[in-house]
């Protein structure tokens, strides 16, 4: 470099001899709207690398591996192991548990249709006279009683006999007024000693 071409540069410049107005008419300007300025590198990836526990958080970590593979030139490969590594950590967790729930649900599932199978023989039994439990049976009593006090009635208001008196119900075990099969006295005697043999 040579004081002479040092010279030509500063001339060149407009610095020596100091002329603004040559150094406006020599620039090309062009206007344009402004862009907005972009976040720096190390503020652009908001996700920390971390397992992820959800799958939101498994496609910011694979937007965070992205970015960084997009970025690395010739650095160290360091960070995108790590990444990786949480990446894989985070997809075998979500593996298992999908295992976990999907066997869950089969176990699940199988014990529902067993338990509607159940209630769909019991009733069927009982329709075909079948077994039925104790309050079936008192409930089952209860209604031949009111079905037989029906007719009872129904007879003495057609016969015309008895009319103007009232018939009392009488329980269906015993024969006697004041209470009915379900709450017998003598009935639950009976059911608790056929229940201990």
């Amino acid at each position: 470099m040579t004081a002479q071409n040092a010279q030509a540069g500063f001339r060149g410049a407009g610095l020596v001899p100091f002329d603004p107005q040559a150094v406006i008419s020599k620039l090309d300007v062009r206007l344009r709207t402004p862009t907005p300025c972009r976040p720096s590198s190390a503020n652009a990836d908001t996700w920390v690398s971390q397992t992820p526990r959800n799958p939101t958080d498994a496609l910011s970590q694979t937007t965070l591996v992205k970015k960084r593979i997009a970025r690395h030139q010739g650095s160290s490969p360091t960070s995108i192991f790590a990444t990786v590594t949480a990446l894989a950590k985070g997809t075998e967790l979500l593996a298992h548990q999908l295992t976990l729930v999907t066997a869950e649900v089969r176990t699940l599932r199988q014990a529902n249709e067993a338990l509607s199978k159940r209630r769909r023989a019991k009733k069927a039994r009982i329709r075909q006279g079948g077994a039925l439990t104790v309050e079936d049976a008192h409930d089952v009593l209860a209604q031949r009683e009111v079905d037989e006090q029906i007719r009872h009635d129904k007879r003495s208001r057609e016969g015309g006999q008895n009319e103007g008196q009232l018939t009392t119900r009488r329980c269906g075990n015993c024969g006697k007024t004041g209470h009915y099969a379900p709450t017998c006295p003598e009935g639950v005697n009976m059911s608790s000693s056929s229940d201990s043999e």
